[in-house]
């Protein structure tokens, strides 16, 4: 004895062989130290083994990238034919060894002709000679259509491994086929002793059904009848092995009796039994069960991966099989004083296994195709991902929601993934129209929407807030203006500067409006259109509406009489909208080649259909890599782009906000910002870098790279163009979703956006009614400037400028005393209620890149109202990690509101004033700070910069 029980089994005349094939176990001499130390001595394979090889790894990626014009069924067979090939080499010397007794390779004719006997006979020919070596064995099921064909198969001289075999009318047929196969095959002159056959009778899924149906009785005994449960209880876990025991024996009647007499002098072979499904599936039986308790001469037990190891670990190599014959007859009989017949059971598990192998070879042909579409596309290759230490942990997660079925689940909009509460969960099925957003589409519609912007029309702009208004920034953001088309413009706020700043700019007889809005009752949306609408003349023709059906704004649209009226879609929440009428009428309001935008969304869609695997889907394998990084502590996403698509950022920052910030926990998103250096951040961050091959991207490109080598985890996703953004937005909805799913929170549910929102609707509700606005008294008022805080935040923060020796008396002082104040995982919100022009923006984008260097934290910077219908979610869903600075300025010019007593500046106000009370009340550490004039308090915030430069030095 050798101490390795794979090996020792050998010696009481049994043969392992292992029930698994990958390209990769070929070719990195994994099989072959199997066979050398192991003493494997053959292999089976079957669809579902191919399956996982071929679509859970990039082992056949290269071979199959050269077989793209051909259909799924042909490349499977080119690769197994390949595997089996490469497998019947490694395995000759084992085949010549022992005379041809072991060393076989199987592989199955296709399960879709189980009940075709003249079409699998063709096919078992076929493949035996396509493989060229005597050590192949071709398997073919047990079925009443299988047996003629086995028979014809064994007497043309074709080695045949039988499969599904339950019970013992099932085997008695298939040994009398053998039997007559070689008897007509030596009549005809072959030489019967260089064919082979083996018996393949399935163990665990016995035990399995035969459990389930004792524990029915069980359920029915309970309480009533103690003695029948005991009874049945008795019989559990016991009949695949006592049914594999009675079949041995009829196997030595058979093979070594006087019907099989004259054949074995010719030197055939008998067909030995081989023990197949041998994995146990009940974690509450022993792991080598089949194995420890089936040992004896003559007979194969094919084990996959887990067995064998578990077996060389602590299997037991001792002759069993012939143990406990009397037993398995009682077992057998028992059964039936329990109203369980194993031949209905075997016929029932044929049927069902017949059933399982045909499932998992249109599965294993989907998943070639899902293959092809992803090696077709391309996307996945552009998707460059280093992750460090969190490497496993991310395998791991594939292995699970592999295992959990996520992809399928997913487009089959399987609520579940998030909530089990029914109620929930149908609630969340219900938005998940995205995943087939272009159903509703009318292209037609808007290809004459475009042709008719050639007519004069100088400028397109939007209205529009949150996922509603996002997609069109975009647009306008990172596609040039398209010559003979209108430049489109996005109005996202409610500051009275900017829409007067935008108003300026426009010739409003050359004007078209587009109003967006999902519930058509958007206060800033009703608002703006309202303004425009009365400034334009109450012109309907100028406008369209982006709405859903019965919304109030399609009502008031069909009565203003609008130029056009697109319905979208009510199963899509913010910024899963992208893909509906607010992503695409901008599109082409804009002139942009719709046709292309629609190749670039249909290209991502084929590299991530249902059946590609985790590991090739570019949305989900982001997603797992975000989702299991942020669970880890990592839970800041630093967001970079490339120059021309910058605006997408901010889209991307919208939708992780609002998916992932809820129920104390988030994702970050840090967009807009500088590269910077390492130094500048702290160990919290992962990086994604949305690269545009054609951009001149050689300061972002080191930037990252600096950022990885200094150990940051960096996802790099690289697109040929601002075309592709129409195909990212998939991408990233599907990343969110699954990080959501891996953060243990629901993406879909939003609920505190609402809460500053319904704030605002009371303060503005008290200004119509004539009532001031609840701005409080400021702790501190110095250079142009004043400072509102909670009083105990006052306290605590005058304490530490004076310890830190900031003079606590002026503005500038008390704010870097808050920013010095926070806590490693702390981020900084920066919220301002500010007109958005160039000027502005720059500023602060300098303030929140100097306080980034100075602190390590992550620094957002969002404008208001906007951020409250999306950030918003975060801001007061994530844990209280969050420092928040509210920026409000007076305003140059009100603007009224028609129809309301309120304008724009007192709206705008009232926003700001409810948000910082819902952060109050929620406990957050939030700052207003009022400038009485925009320039002369960004310069106060370059102040408090130095002094947190200075405090950190």
């Amino acid at each position: 004895m050798t101490g390795n029980p794979a090996l020792d089994v050998q010696q009481f005349g049994q043969s392992l062989w292992y029930d698994n094939i990958r390209r990769r176990l070929l070719q990195d001499g994994t099989l072959r130290r199997l066979i050398e130390e192991d003493g494997v001595l053959g292999v089976t394979s079957n669809p579902t083994i191919f399956q996982k090889a071929i679509g859970l790894s990039d082992d056949y990626d290269q071979q199959i990238a050269t077989m793209l014009d051909m259909d799924a069924a042909t490349i499977y067979e080119r690769l197994a034919l390949d595997d089996i090939r490469a497998a019947l080499d490694m395995l000759r010397p084992v085949y010549d060894r022992t005379g041809g007794r072991d060393g076989y390779v199987s592989l199955e004719v296709s399960p879709l002709l189980a009940d075709d006997t003249a079409t699998t006979v063709s096919e078992a020919k076929r493949l035996f000679a396509a493989l060229g070596r005597p050590n192949a064995m071709i398997k073919i099921p047990a079925t009443s259509a299988g047996i003629p064909a086995i028979e014809e198969a064994i007497a043309a001289g074709i080695n045949i491994n039988v499969t599904l075999i339950f019970g013992m009318k099932q085997y008695e047929q298939v040994a009398q086929a053998y039997i007559r196969g070689l008897e007509r095959f030596s009549a005809a002159g072959g030489d019967v002793s260089q064919v082979a056959s083996v018996a393949s009778f399935f163990l665990s899924r016995i035990d399995t059904l035969v459990d389930k149906m004792l524990d029915n009785n069980i359920r029915a005994a309970q309480g009533r009848d103690l003695a029948r449960v005991a009874f049945n209880n008795k019989l559990k876990g016991k009949t695949a092995i006592a049914n594999a025991r009675l079949a041995y024996r009829r196997f030595r009647t058979l093979f070594y009796g006087e019907r099989f007499a004259e054949l074995r002098a010719q030197g055939a072979a008998v067909q030995r039994l081989l023990w197949a499904s041998t994995g146990t599936k009940n974690p509450a039986y022993p792991d080598t069960l089949y194995v420890d308790s089936l040992i004896g001469r003559d007979t194969v037990n094919t084990v996959p991966p887990d067995t064998l190891a578990a077996f060389r670990d602590h299997g037991r190599a001792q002759p069993t099989l012939e143990d406990g014959l009397d037993e398995a007859e009682q077992q057998m009989a028992l059964l039936g004083e329990v109203n369980i017949d194993p031949e209905q059971i075997a016929e029932r598990l044929q049927g069902d296994g017949v059933e399982s192998f045909v499932d998992s070879f249109r599965a294993l042909l989907d998943q070639v195709d899902a293959k092809c579409a992803v090696l077709q596309t391309g996307v996945i290759r552009q998707q460059e991902v280093w992750i460090g230490s969190h490497g496993p942990a991310v395998e791991a997660a594939l292995r699970d929601l592999e295992a959990q079925n996520l992809s399928a689940r997913l487009w089959a909009r399987d609520g579940t993934l998030w909530r089990d509460h029914p109620v929930i969960s149908k609630a969340i099925s219900r938005a998940l129209g995205w995943l087939d957003p272009l159903a509703e589409i009318d292209f037609e519609r808007l290809k004459r929407l475009q042709e008719s912007m050639k007519a004069g029309i100088r400028d397109v702009v939007v209205l529009a807030m949150g996922g509603s208004g996002q997609p069109s920034d975009v647009v306008s953001g990172a596609f040039p203006q398209q010559p003979g088309f209108p430049r489109l413009r996005v109005l996202n706020t409610t500051d009275p500067d900017q829409i007067a700043a935008l108003e300026s700019s426009l010739d409003l007889e050359r004007t078209l409006f587009v109003a967006a809005s999902k519930s058509g009752t958007t206060f800033e949306t009703r608002a703006l259109l309202d303004y425009f609408y009365e400034k334009t003349g109450r012109r309907g023709a100028q406008f369209i509406a982006i709405t859903t059906p019965g919304s109030p704004l399609e009502g008031l649209a069909r009565e203003r009489g609008f130029r056009e009226v697109f319905p979208d879609s009510a199963d899509t929440l913010g910024s899963y909208s992208a893909l509906g009428y607010v992503g695409w009428v901008p599109a082409a309001l804009a002139g942009l080649d719709l046709r292309r935008l629609r190749a670039a969304f249909d290209r991502m869609l084929r590299a991530c259909g249902v059946h590609v695997a985790l590991k090739d889907d570019p949305g989900l394998s982001l997603g797992i890599v975000m989702g299991v990084i942020a669970s880890r502590g990592q839970d800041k996403l630093s967001v970079f782009t490339s120059p021309s698509i910058a605006p997408f950022a901010e889209w991307i920052e919208h939708l992780i906000a609002e998916s992932t910030g809820k129920e104390g926990r988030s994702l970050l998103p840090v967009t807009g910002a500088t590269v910077g250096r390492p130094h500048d951040y702290a160990t919290d961050r992962l990086i994604v870098y949305v690269r545009v091959d054609s951009d001149q991207n050689d300061e972002l490109d080191g930037g990252v790279a600096a950022l990885q080598q200094a150990g940051h985890p960096v996802v790099t996703l690289r697109i040929q163009d601002s075309y592709a953004l129409m195909g990212e937005y998939l991408r990233w909805m599907l990343a969110a979703a699954v990080t959501a799913r891996l953060m243990s929170v629901n993406p879909f549910d939003v609920s505190q956006i609402n809460e500053s929102r319904q704030q605002a609707e009371r303060l503005m509700a008290g200004l119509e009614a004539g009532d001031g606005l609840p701005t409080g008294e400021p702790v501190l008022q110095s250079d142009g400037a004043a400072i509102y805080a909670p009083p105990p935040l006052v306290r605590v923060f005058r304490e530490m400028s004076a310890h830190q020796g900031m003079d606590a008396e002026r503005v500038q002082g008390l704010l870097a005393a808050q920013l010095n104040g926070t806590n490693a995982g702390d981020f900084i919100a920066l919220l301002a209620y500010l007109p958005r022009s160039e000027a502005v923006h720059s500023a602060l984008h300098e303030f929140r890149r100097r306080l980034r260097h100075a602190t390590r934290r992550a620094i957002t910077l969002s404008y208001g109202p906007e951020y409250l219908h999306n950030t918003g979610q975060l801001y007061k869903g994530s844990g209280r990690n969050g420092v928040f600075i509210i920026l409000t300025a007076d305003k140059a010019q009100p603007l009224p509101i028609p129809g309301r007593r309120l304008d724009f500046a007192g709206a705008e106000m009232a926003q700001a004033l409810a948000d910082y009370a819902v952060l109050q009340a929620h406990g957050y550490r939030v700052l207003r700070l009022h400038f009485s004039e925009v320039g002369q308090g960004l310069a106060l915030l370059q102040s408090a910069a130095d002094l947190v430069m200075e405090r950190r030095v």
